[in-house]
């Protein structure tokens, strides 16, 4: 009888002990999040961000590894705080911007290293040093985006416009770089991919027609394709098996087959210029780099790959085809 009520109040005591530390660290999360803000890449105040994201994105990476009870559950509904949180303190587009600013910047430190010299040198910092910090900046802030990506309401939210001409430009400028210089490990150039999948996998509840124009506009599936074309057997399993996605879920679409020539242009050209940007794609073959992907995604040992990416293989198989006629009429 003691021993049952004395077990019973030490319950009740390691509950509230639990409640309480989950307080306290729910609260040393939100805190995190306010401290985001706004600084030039590789400024002071930049820098000073870092540690606050690399922390945040190791509680969001946790969060999403949690088993969900029920997968259609709203993020209100859900255990995962750290989206939550940056929804609630209007931090979203903030990383967005962040990082859309940081792979602009990244870029002109990679083609002049007197800039990434006179950056490092503005902070005190070698080079090297600045290199190290800011691959945790961009590693950070990729794992946290893409944990805020895998739900509806954040994409409800975000600057859909920035977010997919972020996407074109990483996906273009990766393209026209070395597979063997290429850095996948929780990069953007590993993530973009999957937020491209995530934006049509929930088509339903954004403005579809909004964003299919967005897609056009920024020529995302011929760059995705030239993506997969040149950096296929660097990508692994889960990235060519997203960019498979991607291309079914256009494929299987109402806007692909009123305006297919916009998704798949018909010979070898340029993307039209990014619309804030205006940088120009390198002239690729969209309809070759379906067939290129098709051979990528069949190369998996799962009897039912061919089944789950029929539609994709059909078409593939039908520009073939064509292009076997063609030749054959030469």
């Amino acid at each position: 009888m003691f021993s049952r009520r004395g077990g019973s109040y030490e319950a009740a005591a390691d509950s509230g002990s639990l409640e309480e530390l989950t307080r306290k660290l729910s609260g040393d999360l939100r805190k995190h999040i306010r401290k985001l803000d706004h600084h030039p890449p590789l400024s002071r105040g930049w820098l000073a961000l870092i540690d606050s994201l690399l922390h945040i994105s190791n509680i969001a990476l946790m969060e999403h590894r949690l088993p969900r009870e029920d997968d259609t559950a709203t993020l209100w509904e859900g255990e995962e705080l750290t989206v939550r949180f940056l929804l609630e303190e209007g931090k979203l587009n903030l990383c967005l911007r962040l990082m859309h600013e940081y792979k602009r910047k990244r870029r002109e430190l990679d083609a002049d290293a007197q800039v990434a010299t006179r950056s490092a040198m503005e902070v005190d910092m070698e080079v090297s040093a600045l290199n190290a910090r800011m691959l945790v900046f961009e590693q950070s802030l990729t794992v946290l985006l893409k944990c805020a990506f895998e739900h509806a309401e954040p994409l409800q939210t975000v600057d859909m416009p920035e977010l997919l001409e972020h996407c074109a430009e990483v996906l273009e400028c990766a393209s026209a770089r070395p597979a063997d210089t290429l850095e996948l490990l929780r990069t953007q150039e590993s993530a973009v991919p999957l937020y491209v999948l995530s934006v049509l996998k929930r088509l339903e509840v954004l403005d579809e027609r909004r964003v299919c124009e967005l897609f056009k506009a920024c020529a995302l599936v011929p760059r995705v394709l030239h993506f997969a074309a040149v950096h296929g057997e660097k990508l692994g399993a889960e990235g060519t098996e997203a960019i498979g996605q991607v291309l079914l879920l256009v494929l299987e679409s109402e806007d692909y087959k009123t305006h297919k020539a916009h998704y798949l242009p018909p010979a070898l050209q340029a993307p039209p210029a990014l619309p804030t940007t205006g940088i120009v794609g390198a002239p690729t073959d969209a309809k070759a780099n379906l067939v290129l992907l098709k051979a990528l995604v069949l190369r998996s040992a799962e009897p039912d790959v061919k089944r789950k990416f029929a539609p994709l293989v059909r078409e593939a198989e039908a520009i073939e085809r064509l292009a076997r006629l063609k030749a054959d009429s030469l």
